[in-house]
């Protein structure tokens, strides 16, 4: 059966390695070329406009995970920061989701037990 968590932690694992095959096709055709490999993030008005998307929307998800983790009692909110930098959002959202659900599923634990 598929849970949420098990869903979650397929989600982060792609999120990490299908990014990161790309950066290694990159590397492998040109090197490490941080000028060329940005610079192909705005060669096109498309592409820029989704890297511009993108870099927005990491804003607003670690923004959101600041908040939002102590709150829900994630202590490790604060690796969607790497996570997104170093990586992207494919692998910091479900990444902090999943942190998030075993906060919730913990905290939902010690609530049952105190009511017993």
């Amino acid at each position: 059966m598929f849970t949420r968590t098990r869903l979650l932690l397929l989600l982060t694992v792609l999120g990490f390695i299908v990014p990161n095959a790309m950066v290694v096709v990159f590397v492998a055709e040109h090197g490490v070329d941080l000028g060329r490999y940005f610079g192909n993030w705005f060669g096109t008005l498309p592409s820029a406009q989704l890297a511009l998307d993108l870099a927005i929307c990491c804003v607003g998800f670690i923004g959101w995970s600041a908040w939002d983790g102590p709150r829900t009692g994630v202590k490790r909110w604060w690796v969607t920061l790497p996570a997104t930098g170093l990586v992207g959002l494919c692998f910091a959202i479900p990444l902090y989701l999943l942190l998030r659900e075993r906060a919730l599923d913990a905290a939902t634990e010690v609530a049952g037990r105190l009511e017993r």
